[in-house]
């Protein structure tokens, strides 16, 4: 990784921690600065605002660690393997806990931006749909509507859980309640 890259993810960690520790809206950009021994401008160097920090924090480029992907290729089927690259994306959404779920959204919901789309990665946007293609070609998969459409719902189905999740304070299993949706929208039981 880059120095330039390696500055952005200690940016990001270290605000994250301190954003666990005392709340996002208590802590400060100078905070953050004063945290890493750097000035306001190297903050505003790599974000333009806190809200841009937490929504590089959850970003889905780069998501992926090889671990990540072994686990999906292990899957036995393309079914399987599909829902497991979504759930990918949902571990690392509720990852930093309940209040930083919550604000994830909250971030969101202010700037308009829809967190979870297809839009934001090529593993959103055509590996997963061509793994459900496959899953249907294969007859793994029984819903009858397009791969398209069936990952535009996985990730409706991946936005409401993580957010109930997050309304419930953490109160259920995200994983498997959205390994339980996926396999109804899909039928692949």
């Amino acid at each position: 990784m880059s120095t330039r890259g390696a500055t952005k993810e200690l940016f990001l960690s270290t605000s994250i921690k301190l954003f666990i520790e005392h709340g996002f809206d208590q802590v400060t950009i100078n905070q953050i600065c004063k945290e890493m021994n750097v000035t306001k401008t190297a903050f505003y160097y790599y974000f333009k605002s806190k809200d841009e920090l937490i929504s590089g924090f959850f970003s889905v480029d780069n998501l992926m660690s090889n671990d990540d992907f072994l686990d999906v290729l292990s899957a036995s089927d393309y079914a399987n393997q599909a829902m497991k690259a979504m759930e990918v994306y949902i571990k690392h959404i509720v990852s930093a806990g309940v209040k930083m779920t919550k604000e994830y959204y909250r971030v969101y919901l202010r700037n308009e931006i829809v967190p979870l789309t297809k839009d934001k990665s090529s593993l959103l946007g055509s590996i997963i749909p061509t793994l459900i293609q496959r899953a249907k070609d294969a007859g793994q998969v029984k819903n009858a509507a397009s791969a398209e459409d069936l990952h535009d719902s996985m990730c409706y189905i991946a936005n409401g859980i993580c957010l109930h999740w997050a309304m419930t304070d953490g109160g259920f299993d995200v994983l498997e309640e959205s390994r339980r949706q996926f396999e109804n929208l899909l039928i692949v039981k």
